[in-house]
């Protein structure tokens, strides 16, 4: 690669739980591929959509697994944000939203020393939190938001966004979109107001109706969780006439836990537009099926 100082990327990073509990090999080798091209890539922020592991705080392994491949990330500085995953909850949700493991490991240290770093809704806890960067004179908003949000995290996070309005705002979760193309909803499989520690959660849809929709600055969307497709896409225009990127990818069903498989987000400043696209970091080759490359005009930028 050829690095373009017009165009600048992020990097998605879908569910990793099969990649820490069985394949952590495949999961260096993504982490080293991103970091061994990043400065092709002109590569400014990555987010993990959670599901970092599998079995909560019962097998702390696999968060160590996690920490030895994201630790190439940390060295090499590379801003990133990871939203919190339901199998990242210290007892998956079945009884309570404890998250000591989670926090040990993908917590708060990990960014409050950095100058892109906002804050957090609670104190040393990073289920919802926001970092910030100004990108090619573009100013970013990057926020993650808890798996299920609670109503009180999304007033939370109405303020947020409203107090940076002039930031285009970029939203990690784990579950918002589903794989049919729609917002999660009631009868969707897996969707957290099914579980006993997340009775008080808001799904895709709730989240959209009660926050997202309103504000003007809000771009894009990322999530996963949902089983057993591969991506999902949603466009559409929010309140303000603002159009909303709304993007699922998990390919944690498919061999070798996915691969490591990641989306790559190029953004063009010259050309406004940008491409979203799914490399392979084992074959290190983008893939091609349907859906897995899309190029998108910015009209507002």
């Amino acid at each position: 690669m050829t690095r373009n100082n017009n165009v600048f990327s992020m990097i998605i990073i879908p569910d990793t739980q099969e990649l820490s509990t069985y394949y952590p090999d495949r999961l260096k080798k993504m982490t080293t591929w991103i970091v061994d091209n990043a400065e092709d890539l002109n590569l400014k922020k990555i987010l993990h959509v959670g599901d970092v592991v599998n079995n909560g705080a019962t097998h702390e392994e696999q968060y160590l697994n996690h920490q030895d491949a994201y630790s190439l990330i940390d060295a090499a500085n590379i801003p990133n944000l990871i939203a919190i995953g339901n199998h990242d909850y210290d007892n998956l949700l079945h009884e309570n939203r404890d998250s000591a493991m989670f926090n040990k490991y993908c917590g708060i240290h990990k960014y409050e020393s950095k100058d892109w770093f906002g804050d957090s809704y609670e104190h040393n806890k990073a289920e919802n939190m926001y970092t910030k960067l100004s990108i090619n004179g573009i100013k970013f908003l990057f926020l993650s938001l808890e798996y299920g949000t609670r109503d009180e995290v999304l007033v939370w996070a109405d303020k947020v966004i409203e107090q940076h309005s002039d930031h285009k705002v970029i939203v990690v979760t784990h579950s918002y979109m589903y794989f049919n193309g729609e917002r999660t909803k009631p009868g969707d499989d897996h969707n957290p107001k099914v579980y006993n520690g997340s009775r008080d959660a808001n799904d895709g849809e709730d989240v959209w109706n009660k926050c997202l929709k309103k504000h003007k600055n809000v771009f894009a969307v990322f999530s996963g969780h949902h089983i057993p497709e591969n991506i999902s896409t949603r466009v559409e225009c929010g309140e303000n006439g603002n159009t909303v990127y709304q993007f699922f990818q998990n390919w944690q069903c498919t061999p070798n836990g996915g691969e490591g498989r990641i989306r790559i987000l190029q953004f063009n400043v010259v050309d406004k537009k940008f491409d979203i696209s799914v490399f392979n970091p084992q074959t290190e080759k983008f893939e091609l099926e349907e859906g897995y490359y899309r190029s998108f005009k910015l009209s507002d930028f």
